[in-house]
């Protein structure tokens, strides 16, 4: 399986077409980095550096350029009230340590969604975000990697990358993620086989 899971047939048709060139992601939203993120984002921010290792383990190919900057989904008011810590910011911060690239905390800033995105399908989440992202930080590197801990259909990818594009023209875009969970005829071939045969205890 390529590194690169745009290059993946059952990936590219599940994700909504935005302007990212590539896809880079430890799995499938499965065990076990379905529990990891769930504690991750349920009061156990200390798994960033777990996570940020699984990435650039499981799914980071040496092979790739790196991008000039980490741009880390925003995230809420509210939710940044209710957990504390943006825990994509600190994901992007435990992973660009150790691959040595710089996070822009402020490139963009979110305000409150009318409907939740959890309910919607690919095309509603599109609508639902077209007002809800505005861009803070135009002066950016050549290329950029957006970082979000779980994609779903790829519709804030898609609006964030499209962003990015309008007011960068030449600028190349990556998607990371720690897990992917689009449409999977085989959710096992996703899986990097160093992470279904880790038997690791999850924290508690």
């Amino acid at each position: 399986m390529p590194a690169n899971l745009l290059q993946w047939p059952p990936i590219k048709k599940g994700l909504t077409r935005g302007y990212y060139s590539s896809v880079y992601a430890c799995g499938y939203y499965q065990w076990p980095l379905n529990q990891l993120v769930k504690q991750f984002k349920t009061g156990h921010p200390q798994l960033a550096q777990t996570l940020a290792e699984w990435f650039v383990r499981y799914a980071w190919s040496s092979e790739a350029p790196l991008p000039g900057c980490i741009l880390p989904v925003p995230t809420s008011a509210w939710r940044f009230a209710r957990r504390r810590y943006h825990q994509t910011l600190l994901l992007a911060n435990a992973i660009g340590q150790k691959l040595s690239v710089p996070v822009y905390t402020d490139w963009a800033s979110r305000g409150s969604l009318q409907r939740k995105q959890q309910l919607l399908g690919r095309q509603a989440r599109l609508n639902n975000l077209t007002q809800a992202y505005t861009l803070s930080e135009t002066s950016l590197p050549s290329r950029v990697a957006i970082l979000d801990d779980v994609v779903t259909t790829g519709a804030t990818a898609a609006t964030l990358s499209k962003m990015l594009k309008a007011a960068n023209p030449d600028i190349q875009i990556d998607l990371w993620a720690i897990a992917i969970t689009p449409s999977k005829p085989d959710s096992a071939a996703l899986v990097p086989g160093s992470i279904r045969k880790l038997r690791m205890k999850l924290p508690n």
